[in-house]
């Protein structure tokens, strides 16, 4: 089992360097591959601890959406893959708005990580609080 902080590590490794496949799969290389918003005009102030603790459990929610939909894919004809890539997106966006957040929120907070030292040691901090 992994400590709190060591799972906000796995997130981090996780959002930093997108999923990748043994197979040749390019078209599921990253099947959600706006996960985290290229730019955003929120900053870590603007998020909540609340909105914090949703993005980690999204984020738990769509690696492992993604890793079921990759493994589909691995097994799949490739002119099955468009269509499995349609399905999982609908549910990693699903899976987003279940936990309370909306998509752009969601992008928003993977963006900061990768890029603001104060909401990463937030964030780790929730995930340490947990």
């Amino acid at each position: 089992m992994f400590s709190k902080n060591h799972t906000a590590l796995l997130l981090a490794l996780a959002l930093a360097g997108g999923m990748t496949l043994t197979s040749a799969n390019a078209v599921a290389s990253d099947i959600y591959e706006n996960e985290a918003a290229s730019s955003t005009e929120l900053t870590s102030a603007d998020i909540s601890d609340r909105q914090l603790a949703a993005f980690l459990d999204a984020a738990g929610h769509v690696q492992s959406i993604r890793n079921s939909y990759a493994e589909m894919v691995r097994e799949s004809p490739r002119e099955e893959w468009a269509e499995l890539r349609e399905a999982a997106v609908e549910d990693m966006t699903t899976a987003i708005k279940f936990t309370g957040l909306d998509v752009e929120t969601y992008r928003a907070i993977g963006y900061l990580f990768r890029n603001d030292d104060e909401l990463r040691q937030r964030l780790n901090a929730v995930a340490a609080g947990r």
